[in-house]
């Protein structure tokens, strides 16, 4: 199977920058971690895929990440998609299996996701991290994410995000493509490369699925101009949960939530909604976690 890879490009003819995003690998680990029905991996891939192509924004090798989460009224409920500098991808859908029953039939992105907002927090190493918030208006993540991306960062982007299911619902090509424009760019060359996107011969999940490489198809949408690559960065899923990071949650629980879980359960079990990782504290962590919060410890938990 071909790396994941997402790759930053440069078009001087054009003066525009261009990244590329293959993402089969992580898109179906990821995937096949959570359990998805097929609309839900589409969906779920597409989203995975738009985190990776704006994480192009962070400094490749640096301490710098981005969070995506896609939250509405629809039965999906909410995408969330986690990546660091370093391509380390996590991710999580809040409803996995989408019964078709609650449905009607419709599998469309704005029937499953509804009335919501698109959410992007970078952690760019500043005091705050950057935090922007848009309505879900298109009711389709390439275009919402675009939308953001032009009035939010103020960055005229096109993107073409893909996730292709054989006969047998499995993936089988996933990638995207976002394009942006610097502030001195012809418009008439925007036009040109709108009016190439929409008139591809070939979608790019087939263009993927034949065994194509993506720099090919992005070479059409720019007439086979000179395309210069200036960084590539390969992707792994990798999640960052930690038992440390899991104990920290335990703790903020209330006193008599963690007694509770001691009498009952003689301790507790967590898992990391990303990669459904499990941790168990036992009911002698329980209470060492106890003490801690009552501070030096001299009030004893129950036995």
């Amino acid at each position: 199977m071909r790396q994941d890879t997402l790759t930053r490009i440069l078009c001087n003819e054009y003066n525009v920058r261009a990244y590329t995003a293959h993402t089969l690998g992580i898109a179906q680990e990821i995937t096949d971690v959570h359990g998805t029905t097929p609309q839900a991996s589409i969906h779920f891939t597409r989203a995975i895929n738009a985190a990776v192509l704006m994480s192009s924004s962070l400094k490749p090798g640096s301490r710098q990440n981005l969070s995506l989460k896609i939250s509405g009224s629809g039965p999906m409920k909410e995408i969330h998609v986690q990546i660091d500098a370093w391509g380390n991808v996590r991710g999580y859908i809040a409803v996995p299996v989408i019964d078709p029953l609650d449905t009607e039939g419709d599998y469309s992105f704005g029937r499953l996701i509804g009335e919501g907002f698109i959410t992007v927090i970078k952690d760019l190493g500043l005091r705050d991290p950057y935090r922007g918030t848009t309505p879900i208006q298109d009711f389709e993540i390439a275009a919402d994410v675009a939308r953001y991306l032009t009035f939010s960062e103020q960055v005229p982007s096109a993107l073409i995000l893909t996730a292709k299911l054989d006969r047998d619902f499995k993936l089988i090509a996933s990638g995207g493509i976002l394009i942006q424009v610097f502030p001195d760019t012809d418009p008439e060359v925007i036009a040109s490369l709108e009016k190439k996107i929409t008139s591809c011969s070939t979608s790019l999940g087939d263009h993927l699925a034949n065994g194509n490489d993506i720099l090919a198809f992005l070479s059409e949408i720019f007439d086979k101009r000179p395309l210069i690559i200036s960084h590539s960065t390969p992707l792994h899923h990798n999640c960052r949960c930690s038992r440390d990071m899991l104990r920290k949650i335990v703790s903020g629980f209330a006193e008599e939530e963690l007694i509770d879980m001691k009498e009952k359960d003689d301790g507790a079990e967590m898992e990391c909604g990303f990669c459904r990782k499990k941790y168990r504290f036992s009911g002698e962590e329980l209470i060492a976690i106890l003490k801690e919060k009552r501070g030096d410890g001299k009030n004893s938990a129950p036995a």
